[in-house]
Protein backbone atom coordinates (compact mmCIF):
# COMPACT_ATOMS: atom_id res chain seq x y z
CA UNK A 1 0.00 0.00 0.00
CA UNK A 2 1.58 3.27 -0.87
CA UNK A 3 2.80 5.46 -3.64
CA UNK A 4 4.35 2.75 -5.74
CA UNK A 5 3.44 1.70 -9.23
CA UNK A 6 1.18 -1.27 -9.80
CA UNK A 7 2.49 -3.56 -12.53
CA UNK A 8 5.60 -5.63 -12.25
CA UNK A 9 5.56 -5.94 -8.46
CA UNK A 10 8.94 -7.17 -7.21
CA UNK A 11 9.01 -10.81 -6.22
CA UNK A 12 11.49 -10.16 -3.44
CA UNK A 13 9.55 -7.50 -1.64
CA UNK A 14 6.29 -7.48 0.22
CA UNK A 15 3.96 -8.16 -2.63
CA UNK A 16 0.75 -6.52 -1.58
CA UNK A 17 2.01 -3.86 0.79
CA UNK A 18 3.40 -1.40 -1.68
CA UNK A 19 3.99 2.25 -1.22
CA UNK A 20 2.62 4.74 -3.67
CA UNK A 21 5.19 7.36 -2.85
CA UNK A 22 6.27 10.61 -4.25
CA UNK A 23 9.08 8.79 -6.01
CA UNK A 24 10.96 8.39 -9.26
CA UNK A 25 10.09 11.94 -10.35
CA UNK A 26 12.94 13.02 -12.60
CA UNK A 27 13.70 16.51 -11.38
CA UNK A 28 16.23 18.34 -9.27
CA UNK A 29 15.65 17.18 -5.68
CA UNK A 30 16.81 20.52 -4.25
CA UNK A 31 13.82 22.18 -5.85
CA UNK A 32 11.28 20.24 -3.84
CA UNK A 33 12.62 18.02 -1.06
CA UNK A 34 9.19 16.41 -0.67
CA UNK A 35 9.16 15.24 -4.28
CA UNK A 36 12.19 13.02 -4.41
CA UNK A 37 12.91 10.12 -6.63
CA UNK A 38 12.25 6.97 -4.74
CA UNK A 39 13.34 3.44 -5.22
CA UNK A 40 10.83 0.76 -4.40
CA UNK A 41 12.97 -1.11 -6.82
CA UNK A 42 13.46 -4.73 -7.59
CA UNK A 43 16.68 -6.56 -6.94
CA UNK A 44 17.37 -9.93 -8.50
CA UNK A 45 20.14 -12.09 -7.03
CA UNK A 46 19.50 -15.19 -9.10
CA UNK A 47 20.47 -14.38 -12.66
CA UNK A 48 24.05 -15.03 -13.63
CA UNK A 49 25.02 -16.61 -10.34
CA UNK A 50 27.74 -19.17 -9.93
CA UNK A 51 28.39 -21.03 -6.75
CA UNK A 52 25.76 -21.46 -4.07
CA UNK A 53 23.95 -19.37 -1.54
CA UNK A 54 24.87 -20.35 2.03
CA UNK A 55 22.27 -22.57 3.64
CA UNK A 56 19.96 -20.91 6.11
CA UNK A 57 19.84 -17.56 4.31
CA UNK A 58 16.68 -16.18 2.75
CA UNK A 59 16.31 -12.79 1.08
CA UNK A 60 12.85 -11.38 1.64
CA UNK A 61 13.85 -8.17 0.19
CA UNK A 62 19.32 -2.97 8.16
CA UNK A 63 21.16 -1.08 6.45
CA UNK A 64 24.62 0.36 6.83
CA UNK A 65 25.58 1.29 10.40
CA UNK A 66 26.72 4.77 9.45
CA UNK A 67 24.80 8.04 9.72
CA UNK A 68 22.28 6.95 12.33
CA UNK A 69 19.26 9.20 12.63
CA UNK A 70 19.43 11.51 15.62
CA UNK A 71 16.77 9.93 17.81
CA UNK A 72 16.48 9.89 21.57
CA UNK A 73 17.73 6.66 23.12
CA UNK A 74 14.93 4.16 23.53
CA UNK A 75 14.47 1.31 25.92
CA UNK A 76 14.85 -1.82 23.82
CA UNK A 77 14.72 -5.53 24.56
CA UNK A 78 17.92 -7.30 25.64
CA UNK A 79 19.61 -9.15 22.81
CA UNK A 80 19.34 -12.93 23.12
CA UNK A 81 22.45 -15.00 22.50
CA UNK A 82 20.60 -17.45 20.25
CA UNK A 83 17.20 -17.67 18.58
CA UNK A 84 15.61 -19.84 15.94
CA UNK A 85 15.12 -17.07 13.35
CA UNK A 86 16.56 -13.58 12.89
CA UNK A 87 14.53 -11.21 10.69
CA UNK A 88 16.79 -8.40 9.48
CA UNK A 89 14.75 -5.25 8.99
CA UNK A 90 11.26 -4.60 10.36
CA UNK A 91 9.99 -2.64 7.39
CA UNK A 92 7.01 -3.47 5.23
CA UNK A 93 8.21 -6.96 4.30
CA UNK A 94 10.01 -7.75 7.57
CA UNK A 95 6.98 -6.93 9.68
CA UNK A 96 4.90 -9.36 7.64
CA UNK A 97 7.51 -12.12 7.77
CA UNK A 98 8.12 -11.80 11.51
CA UNK A 99 4.44 -11.59 12.34
CA UNK A 100 3.50 -14.61 10.28
CA UNK A 101 6.41 -16.70 11.64
CA UNK A 102 5.32 -15.98 15.20
CA UNK A 103 1.66 -16.64 14.46
CA UNK A 104 2.14 -19.92 12.64
CA UNK A 105 4.95 -21.70 14.44
CA UNK A 106 6.74 -22.31 17.70
CA UNK A 107 10.09 -20.77 16.77
CA UNK A 108 11.70 -17.89 18.60
CA UNK A 109 12.17 -14.80 16.43
CA UNK A 110 14.49 -11.82 16.81
CA UNK A 111 13.46 -8.80 14.74
CA UNK A 112 16.37 -6.41 14.17
CA UNK A 113 15.45 -2.85 13.13
CA UNK A 114 17.99 -0.11 12.49
CA UNK A 115 15.46 2.64 13.14
CA UNK A 116 13.35 3.37 16.22
CA UNK A 117 10.38 1.36 17.46
CA UNK A 118 7.60 3.57 18.76
CA UNK A 119 5.54 0.66 20.03
CA UNK A 120 2.11 -0.67 19.20
CA UNK A 121 -0.65 1.35 17.60
CA UNK A 122 -2.09 3.73 20.16
CA UNK A 123 1.23 4.21 21.92
CA UNK A 124 1.85 7.84 22.80
CA UNK A 125 5.36 7.80 21.33
CA UNK A 126 4.42 7.66 17.65
CA UNK A 127 5.38 10.92 15.88
CA UNK A 128 2.38 12.75 14.48
CA UNK A 129 3.88 13.05 11.01
CA UNK A 130 4.19 9.28 10.64
CA UNK A 131 0.54 8.83 11.53
CA UNK A 132 -0.86 11.67 9.42
CA UNK A 133 -2.15 10.02 6.25
CA UNK A 134 -2.53 13.30 4.35
CA UNK A 135 1.20 14.00 3.97
CA UNK A 136 4.43 12.20 3.06
CA UNK A 137 6.98 12.85 5.82
CA UNK A 138 10.74 12.43 5.47
CA UNK A 139 11.66 12.71 9.15
CA UNK A 140 12.91 9.11 9.24
CA UNK A 141 14.58 8.93 5.85
CA UNK A 142 17.77 6.94 5.25
CA UNK A 143 19.20 9.58 2.94
CA UNK A 144 20.13 7.41 -0.03
CA UNK A 145 21.18 9.15 -3.22
CA UNK A 146 22.69 8.19 -6.54
CA UNK A 147 23.57 9.45 -10.00
CA UNK A 148 20.95 10.60 -12.48
CA UNK A 149 21.33 11.76 -16.04
CA UNK A 150 23.05 15.04 -16.96
CA UNK A 151 25.15 14.87 -13.80
CA UNK A 152 22.21 15.29 -11.44
CA UNK A 153 22.07 13.72 -8.00
CA UNK A 154 18.84 11.85 -7.33
CA UNK A 155 17.49 11.05 -3.89
CA UNK A 156 15.80 7.76 -3.01
CA UNK A 157 13.56 7.99 0.03
CA UNK A 158 13.54 4.95 2.32
CA UNK A 159 12.05 5.02 5.82
CA UNK A 160 14.25 4.02 8.76
CA UNK A 161 11.72 3.07 11.43
CA UNK A 162 9.65 0.10 12.55
CA UNK A 163 7.14 -0.52 9.77
CA UNK A 164 9.54 0.83 7.15
CA UNK A 165 8.19 2.67 4.15
CA UNK A 166 4.62 1.83 5.11
CA UNK A 167 5.02 4.47 7.85
CA UNK A 168 5.55 7.41 5.49
CA UNK A 169 3.77 6.55 2.28
CA UNK A 170 0.63 7.64 0.46
CA UNK A 171 -1.39 4.66 1.77
CA UNK A 172 -2.88 3.54 -1.54
CA UNK A 173 -3.13 -0.12 -2.46
CA UNK A 174 -1.73 -0.74 -5.91
CA UNK A 175 -1.70 -4.18 -7.49
CA UNK A 176 -0.27 -5.59 -10.67
CA UNK A 177 -1.77 -7.29 -13.69
CA UNK A 178 -2.66 -10.98 -13.75
CA UNK A 179 -0.34 -11.64 -16.70
CA UNK A 180 2.73 -10.47 -14.80
CA UNK A 181 2.19 -12.88 -11.94
CA UNK A 182 1.46 -15.79 -14.25
CA UNK A 183 4.65 -15.00 -16.18
CA UNK A 184 6.62 -15.24 -12.94
CA UNK A 185 5.10 -18.64 -12.24
CA UNK A 186 5.84 -19.80 -15.79
CA UNK A 187 9.46 -18.74 -15.30
CA UNK A 188 9.74 -21.02 -12.28
CA UNK A 189 8.80 -18.73 -9.39
CA UNK A 190 6.70 -21.20 -7.46
CA UNK A 191 3.74 -19.81 -5.55
CA UNK A 192 3.48 -16.51 -7.43
CA UNK A 193 0.83 -17.24 -10.05
CA UNK A 194 -2.12 -14.87 -10.06
CA UNK A 195 -4.42 -17.56 -8.66
CA UNK A 196 -2.05 -18.26 -5.77
CA UNK A 197 -1.25 -14.63 -5.12
CA UNK A 198 -4.87 -13.48 -5.13
CA UNK A 199 -5.75 -15.08 -1.81
CA UNK A 200 -2.67 -13.58 -0.16
CA UNK A 201 -3.58 -10.17 -1.55
CA UNK A 202 -7.07 -10.49 -0.12
CA UNK A 203 -5.68 -11.50 3.27
CA UNK A 204 -3.19 -8.62 3.26
CA UNK A 205 -5.91 -6.15 2.31
CA UNK A 206 -7.91 -7.27 5.32
CA UNK A 207 -4.94 -7.02 7.68
CA UNK A 208 -4.00 -3.61 6.30
CA UNK A 209 -7.62 -2.48 6.76
CA UNK A 210 -7.95 -1.32 3.18
CA UNK A 211 -11.02 0.81 2.52
CA UNK A 212 -12.37 3.07 -0.21
CA UNK A 213 -13.05 6.77 -0.19
CA UNK A 214 -16.67 7.83 -0.39
CA UNK A 215 -17.54 10.37 -3.08
CA UNK A 216 -17.71 13.24 -0.59
CA UNK A 217 -14.14 12.45 0.55
CA UNK A 218 -12.61 13.01 -2.90
CA UNK A 219 -10.97 16.42 -3.12
CA UNK A 220 -11.46 18.83 -6.06
CA UNK A 221 -8.25 18.22 -8.02
CA UNK A 222 -8.80 14.46 -7.93
CA UNK A 223 -12.38 14.83 -9.16
CA UNK A 224 -11.21 17.02 -12.04
CA UNK A 225 -8.45 14.56 -12.96
CA UNK A 226 -10.92 11.67 -13.07
CA UNK A 227 -13.29 13.69 -15.25
CA UNK A 228 -10.46 14.63 -17.64
CA UNK A 229 -9.32 11.00 -17.84
CA UNK A 230 -12.82 9.79 -18.68
CA UNK A 231 -13.09 12.49 -21.36
CA UNK A 232 -9.79 11.20 -22.80
CA UNK A 233 -11.25 7.71 -23.18
CA UNK A 234 -10.21 5.98 -19.96
CA UNK A 235 -13.27 4.26 -18.47
CA UNK A 236 -14.23 4.89 -14.86
CA UNK A 237 -13.53 1.67 -12.96
CA UNK A 238 -13.97 0.50 -9.41
CA UNK A 239 -11.54 -2.41 -9.78
CA UNK A 240 -8.13 -0.80 -9.32
CA UNK A 241 -7.29 -3.56 -6.81
CA UNK A 242 -8.44 -6.33 -9.16
CA UNK A 243 -5.66 -8.37 -10.77
CA UNK A 244 -7.85 -8.80 -13.85
CA UNK A 245 -8.48 -5.06 -14.14
CA UNK A 246 -7.69 -3.24 -17.37
CA UNK A 247 -6.93 0.38 -18.21
CA UNK A 248 -9.16 2.88 -16.44
CA UNK A 249 -9.33 5.52 -13.72
CA UNK A 250 -10.76 5.77 -10.23
CA UNK A 251 -9.96 6.65 -6.64
CA UNK A 252 -7.43 4.20 -5.21
CA UNK A 253 -8.23 1.99 -2.20
CA UNK A 254 -6.28 3.04 0.89
CA UNK A 255 -5.00 1.71 4.22
CA UNK A 256 -6.12 4.67 6.31
CA UNK A 257 -7.93 4.28 9.63
CA UNK A 258 -9.57 7.34 11.18
CA UNK A 259 -7.26 9.60 9.19
CA UNK A 260 -4.13 7.73 10.30
CA UNK A 261 -1.65 5.73 8.25
CA UNK A 262 -2.14 2.05 9.10
CA UNK A 263 1.37 0.66 8.68
CA UNK A 264 2.63 -2.91 8.35
CA UNK A 265 3.97 -3.00 11.91
CA UNK A 266 0.51 -2.18 13.26
CA UNK A 267 -1.03 -4.88 11.08
CA UNK A 268 1.48 -7.70 11.57
CA UNK A 269 3.78 -7.04 14.54
CA UNK A 270 1.29 -5.66 17.04
CA UNK A 271 -0.64 -8.95 17.36
CA UNK A 272 2.55 -10.85 18.31
CA UNK A 273 4.48 -8.29 20.38
CA UNK A 274 3.46 -9.96 23.64
CA UNK A 275 4.62 -13.41 22.54
CA UNK A 276 7.41 -14.83 24.75
CA UNK A 277 9.07 -16.02 21.52
CA UNK A 278 9.29 -12.50 20.07
CA UNK A 279 12.13 -10.02 20.56
CA UNK A 280 12.24 -6.66 18.77
CA UNK A 281 15.60 -4.91 18.90
CA UNK A 282 15.34 -1.35 17.57
CA UNK A 283 18.19 1.07 16.86
CA UNK A 284 20.20 -2.03 15.99
CA UNK A 285 22.02 -2.49 12.70
CA UNK A 286 23.12 -5.78 11.17
CA UNK A 287 26.66 -5.45 9.87
CA UNK A 288 26.89 -8.95 8.40
CA UNK A 289 25.62 -12.49 8.53
CA UNK A 290 27.91 -15.13 10.00
CA UNK A 291 28.75 -18.16 7.88
CA UNK A 292 30.55 -21.33 8.91
CA UNK A 293 31.21 -24.24 6.55
CA UNK A 294 28.77 -22.88 4.00
CA UNK A 295 25.92 -22.41 6.45
CA UNK A 296 24.61 -19.23 8.05
CA UNK A 297 24.98 -19.49 11.82
CA UNK A 298 23.92 -16.04 12.99
CA UNK A 299 24.31 -12.29 12.60
CA UNK A 300 26.69 -9.63 13.79
CA UNK A 301 24.90 -6.47 14.93
CA UNK A 302 25.81 -3.03 16.22
CA UNK A 303 23.77 -1.54 19.05
CA UNK A 304 24.71 1.39 21.26
CA UNK A 305 28.10 1.39 19.55
CA UNK A 306 28.82 -2.17 20.67
CA UNK A 307 29.24 -5.23 18.45
CA UNK A 308 27.14 -8.28 19.36
CA UNK A 309 26.71 -11.71 17.83
CA UNK A 310 23.46 -13.65 17.84
CA UNK A 311 23.34 -17.28 16.79
CA UNK A 312 20.40 -18.71 14.86
CA UNK A 313 19.31 -21.41 12.48
CA UNK A 314 17.77 -19.12 9.88
CA UNK A 315 18.28 -15.51 8.78
CA UNK A 316 15.62 -13.69 6.76
CA UNK A 317 16.98 -10.62 4.98
CA UNK A 318 14.14 -8.11 4.63
CA UNK A 319 16.40 -5.07 4.72
CA UNK A 320 15.08 -3.42 1.59
CA UNK A 321 16.28 -3.21 -1.97
CA UNK A 322 19.46 -1.37 -0.93
CA UNK A 323 20.03 -2.76 2.55
CA UNK A 324 19.73 -6.44 1.66
CA UNK A 325 22.58 -6.43 -0.90
CA UNK A 326 24.64 -4.25 1.45
CA UNK A 327 24.41 -6.91 4.16
CA UNK A 328 25.16 -9.71 1.71
CA UNK A 329 28.17 -7.95 0.22
CA UNK A 330 29.61 -7.05 3.62
CA UNK A 331 29.18 -10.71 4.56
CA UNK A 332 31.33 -11.88 1.66
CA UNK A 333 28.43 -12.99 -0.53
CA UNK A 334 28.58 -11.44 -3.99
CA UNK A 335 30.92 -10.91 -6.90
CA UNK A 336 34.33 -12.13 -5.74
CA UNK A 337 36.30 -9.47 -7.61
CA UNK A 338 34.20 -6.65 -6.16
CA UNK A 339 34.44 -8.09 -2.66
CA UNK A 340 38.22 -8.40 -2.81
CA UNK A 341 38.48 -4.79 -3.97
CA UNK A 342 36.92 -3.82 -0.63
CA UNK A 343 39.06 -6.20 1.39
CA UNK A 344 36.07 -8.44 2.15
CA UNK A 345 36.76 -12.16 2.43
CA UNK A 346 34.79 -14.11 -0.18
CA UNK A 347 32.33 -16.58 1.32
CA UNK A 348 30.27 -17.28 -1.78
CA UNK A 349 30.79 -16.03 -5.34
CA UNK A 350 27.33 -14.82 -6.38
CA UNK A 351 27.81 -12.10 -9.00
CA UNK A 352 24.06 -11.44 -9.15
CA UNK A 353 24.03 -9.82 -5.71
CA UNK A 354 23.40 -6.10 -6.12
CA UNK A 355 22.65 -6.43 -9.83
CA UNK A 356 19.41 -6.34 -11.84
CA UNK A 357 18.16 -3.32 -9.89
CA UNK A 358 15.06 -1.86 -11.46
CA UNK A 359 12.63 0.80 -10.47
CA UNK A 360 9.45 2.42 -11.72
CA UNK A 361 10.79 5.70 -13.13
CA UNK A 362 8.44 8.65 -13.20
CA UNK A 363 8.28 11.88 -15.16
CA UNK A 364 5.89 14.70 -14.39
CA UNK A 365 4.28 17.94 -15.45
CA UNK A 366 4.20 20.52 -12.65
CA UNK A 367 2.06 23.60 -12.32
CA UNK A 368 1.25 26.34 -9.87
CA UNK A 369 -2.21 25.77 -8.46
CA UNK A 370 -4.66 28.33 -9.81
CA UNK A 371 -6.52 30.67 -7.49
CA UNK A 372 -9.68 28.74 -8.35
CA UNK A 373 -8.16 25.44 -7.22
CA UNK A 374 -6.79 26.88 -3.99
CA UNK A 375 -10.22 28.24 -3.16
CA UNK A 376 -11.78 24.84 -3.81
CA UNK A 377 -9.15 23.09 -1.69
CA UNK A 378 -9.62 25.47 1.21
CA UNK A 379 -13.38 25.04 1.04
CA UNK A 380 -12.99 21.25 0.93
CA UNK A 381 -10.72 21.23 3.97
CA UNK A 382 -13.04 23.55 5.89
CA UNK A 383 -15.98 21.26 5.15
CA UNK A 384 -14.37 17.85 5.66
CA UNK A 385 -11.63 18.63 8.19
CA UNK A 386 -8.84 17.14 6.09
CA UNK A 387 -7.14 17.43 2.71
CA UNK A 388 -5.51 14.32 1.23
CA UNK A 389 -2.86 15.29 -1.30
CA UNK A 390 -3.23 12.23 -3.54
CA UNK A 391 -6.20 9.94 -4.16
CA UNK A 392 -6.81 8.91 -7.77
CA UNK A 393 -4.88 6.80 -10.24
CA UNK A 394 -5.29 6.14 -13.94
CA UNK A 395 -4.02 2.94 -15.52
CA UNK A 396 -2.98 3.80 -19.06
CA UNK A 397 -1.16 2.22 -21.98
CA UNK A 398 1.87 3.46 -23.89
CA UNK A 399 2.64 2.59 -27.51
CA UNK A 400 5.07 -0.11 -26.34
CA UNK A 401 2.88 -1.72 -23.68
CA UNK A 402 2.96 -5.52 -23.51
CA UNK A 403 -0.20 -5.75 -21.41
CA UNK A 404 -3.45 -3.84 -20.91
CA UNK A 405 -1.59 -1.01 -19.15
CA UNK A 406 1.99 -0.05 -18.41
CA UNK A 407 1.62 3.47 -16.98
CA UNK A 408 0.17 4.89 -13.81
CA UNK A 409 -0.92 8.53 -13.78
CA UNK A 410 -1.54 9.74 -10.22
CA UNK A 411 -1.93 13.48 -9.55
CA UNK A 412 -1.29 15.23 -6.29
CA UNK A 413 -1.28 18.70 -4.77
CA UNK A 414 1.42 19.88 -2.40
CA UNK A 415 2.27 23.03 -0.46
CA UNK A 416 5.00 25.01 -2.21
CA UNK A 417 6.23 28.30 -0.81
CA UNK A 418 7.40 29.73 -4.13
CA UNK A 419 4.00 29.29 -5.81
CA UNK A 420 1.77 32.40 -5.91
CA UNK A 421 -1.05 30.77 -3.97
CA UNK A 422 1.11 28.44 -1.86
CA UNK A 423 0.18 25.22 -3.68
CA UNK A 424 1.48 23.28 -6.67
CA UNK A 425 -0.01 20.49 -8.78
CA UNK A 426 2.07 17.52 -9.92
CA UNK A 427 0.86 15.28 -12.75
CA UNK A 428 3.19 12.25 -12.89
CA UNK A 429 3.40 9.26 -15.21
CA UNK A 430 5.17 6.18 -13.85
CA UNK A 431 6.41 3.32 -16.01
CA UNK A 432 5.44 -0.02 -14.50
CA UNK A 433 7.45 -2.33 -16.77
CA UNK A 434 10.88 -0.73 -17.21
CA UNK A 435 13.68 -2.52 -19.00
CA UNK A 436 16.52 -0.39 -17.66
CA UNK A 437 18.68 -2.13 -15.07
CA UNK A 438 21.08 -0.79 -12.47
CA UNK A 439 23.10 -1.94 -9.48
CA UNK A 440 23.89 -1.48 -5.81
CA UNK A 441 27.56 -1.54 -4.85
CA UNK A 442 29.51 -0.94 -1.68
CA UNK A 443 31.30 2.36 -1.32
CA UNK A 444 34.79 2.06 -2.75
CA UNK A 445 36.48 3.91 0.10
CA UNK A 446 34.41 2.60 3.01
CA UNK A 447 32.49 -0.65 2.56
CA UNK A 448 30.64 -0.03 5.85
CA UNK A 449 29.17 3.25 4.57
CA UNK A 450 25.94 3.64 2.63
CA UNK A 451 25.83 2.17 -0.84
CA UNK A 452 25.33 4.39 -3.86
CA UNK A 453 22.48 2.97 -5.95
CA UNK A 454 22.88 3.49 -9.69
CA UNK A 455 19.50 2.80 -11.27
CA UNK A 456 20.55 3.75 -14.80
CA UNK A 457 17.04 5.07 -15.40
CA UNK A 458 16.11 5.42 -19.09
CA UNK A 459 19.19 3.50 -20.22
CA UNK A 460 16.89 1.30 -22.32
CA UNK A 461 15.17 3.09 -25.26
CA UNK A 462 11.91 1.28 -24.49
CA UNK A 463 11.56 3.24 -21.27
CA UNK A 464 12.17 6.55 -23.02
CA UNK A 465 9.38 5.87 -25.51
CA UNK A 466 6.93 4.74 -22.83
CA UNK A 467 7.51 7.74 -20.59
CA UNK A 468 7.38 10.13 -23.54
CA UNK A 469 3.95 8.69 -24.29
CA UNK A 470 3.06 9.24 -20.66
CA UNK A 471 3.96 12.92 -20.93
CA UNK A 472 1.78 13.23 -24.02
CA UNK A 473 -1.14 11.73 -22.11
CA UNK A 474 -0.58 14.14 -19.23
CA UNK A 475 -0.40 17.14 -21.56
CA UNK A 476 -3.75 16.16 -23.03
CA UNK A 477 -5.32 15.81 -19.59
CA UNK A 478 -3.90 19.16 -18.47
CA UNK A 479 -5.61 20.84 -21.42
CA UNK A 480 -9.01 19.29 -20.72
CA UNK A 481 -11.73 21.77 -19.67
CA UNK A 482 -12.28 19.86 -16.43
CA UNK A 483 -8.67 20.24 -15.31
CA UNK A 484 -7.19 23.24 -17.13
CA UNK A 485 -8.87 25.95 -14.97
CA UNK A 486 -7.26 24.44 -11.87
CA UNK A 487 -3.73 24.71 -13.26
CA UNK A 488 -1.64 27.86 -13.24
CA UNK A 489 1.84 28.53 -14.60
CA UNK A 490 3.82 25.55 -15.88
CA UNK A 491 6.79 25.00 -13.55
CA UNK A 492 9.00 22.58 -15.46
CA UNK A 493 10.24 23.14 -19.02
CA UNK A 494 8.17 22.19 -22.02
CA UNK A 495 9.53 19.65 -24.48
CA UNK A 496 10.33 20.85 -28.01
CA UNK A 497 7.25 19.11 -29.45
CA UNK A 498 4.84 20.63 -26.92
CA UNK A 499 2.72 23.59 -27.87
Amino acid sequence: MGRRRGRGLPARQSASLRRREREPVAREPARDPRGRLRAGARLGIRGGERGGRPAGLHAAANHHPGALISIATQTTSPLPSTVDVVVVGAGTAGSVVAGRLLERGDRSVLVVESGPDYGAHGSSGWPADLLDATTLPLSHDWGYSGPGDSGRLLTFDRARVIGGCSTHNGCSQSVGWVGDYDAWAAAGLTGWSAAEFRRHLNAASERMRVTRYSDDQVQPLQRAFIAASVAAGLPRRDDLDDLDGAAGVDVAPVNIVDGQRWNAAFAYLDPVRASPRATVSALTTVSRVLVEAGRVTGVEVIRDGQVHRVGCGLVVLSAGVYGTPEVLLRSGIGDSEELRSHGVDVISHLPGVGRNLHDHPTVSLEFDASAELVGLLESFRATTGWLPEEQSVAKASSSVASGPFDLHLYPWVEPRADSPHGWAVVLPAALLTPRSRGSVQLDRSDPMAASTPDHRHLSDPHDVVALSDGLDLLAGLAADPSLAPLLGRRLNPQRPNEG
